[in-house]
Order: structure tokens, then sequence, then C-alpha cells
């Protein structure tokens, strides 16, 4: 009874430590920025599964953790959010005048904390608006979409 009762807290202290190492790897790589984007976010939890030995849950449940107690903002939050927000702008006719694109480009940079750039976050709401087919309003003296075109993807 004493032999499976140890095996079981040598068990629960190894995965203690592999979660505490994991922790310790998502801190490092906030870092440089505290803006977890996508691919950098799916990095982080297959270094979780694969060299820790956690599940994807418990990957997820400490890389979530240390982002809250370190302010870390991720793209995919800021993204969902932005998409709400987006949708509302396009209302039922589906489009976005150049003043609601640069607001949310605006509010945008508030979620992620000004750690994206403007371009970055002009290049994210245009992925966003071609996913949902939403089209940008003509706007100026020739009623024109090049304010949407200069910006690159």
């Amino acid at each position: 009874m004493d032999i499976l009762a140890s095996g079981e807290d040598t068990v629960r202290h190894s995965q203690d430590g592999a979660t505490r190492r994991y922790a310790d790897l998502v801190k490092l790589s906030g870092l440089g920025t505290r803006f977890i984007d996508r691919a950098q976010e799916r990095r982080l939890l297959e270094d979780g599964v694969t060299k820790f030995d956690l599940t994807l849950d418990e990957s997820r449940g400490v890389l979530r953790s240390v982002a809250e107690d370190n302010n870390y903002v991720f793209e995919s939050e800021a993204g969902k959010r932005i998409q709400q927000v987006m949708s509302r702008h396009a209302g039922k006719a589906g489009t976005i005048s150049r003043r609601q694109f640069r607001q949310a480009v605006a509010v945008l940079r508030d979620f992620s904390e000004n750690t994206i750039s403007e371009a970055d976050a002009r290049r994210q709401l245009k992925r966003i608006m071609i996913e949902n087919d939403w089209r940008p309003r003509r706007a100026g003296l020739l009623r024109s979409r090049r304010w949407y075109k200069r910006v690159e993807l």
C-alpha cells in the first residue's frame, strides 16, 4: 500500500515540476512583447503537450493563468473582440467606412494595450474584413476604395 502511494506522489511531484517549467517557458516567451500571436500561442501549447507531457487543457490553463498574471494579450482574444465591433459597424449592408476602420484600429490597439503597431492592426482588420466578406465603403472626393487597397496584407 505504501509503495503504491509513494509512486503516486512521485508522479504528482514530477507533474508539478513540469507545470512550473512550462509556466517559466510561457513567461520567457512574453518578455520581449506582451502580445502573443496565434502562431506563438499554438507553439506554446504544442510545447506544453509534447515537451512537458501536459494535456492540452492543462497547457491551456497554465498559459492563460500566466498570461493573466503578467498582463499578456492574445491575438485570438483581441481578434474576437474586435470582430464584434466590426460586425456592429458593418451592419446589414456589410460595409465599413474609412472612419469606422480607423476607429476599429484604435480600439484593437487599445485591446492589445498598444503592443501591436498601427500597421499590424490595419493588416489584422483587413484580414477580418476579408474573412467575413465585409466590403469597404467608398470615401473621398472621387468616392474610391483606395484607402482600403493601400492596407497591405
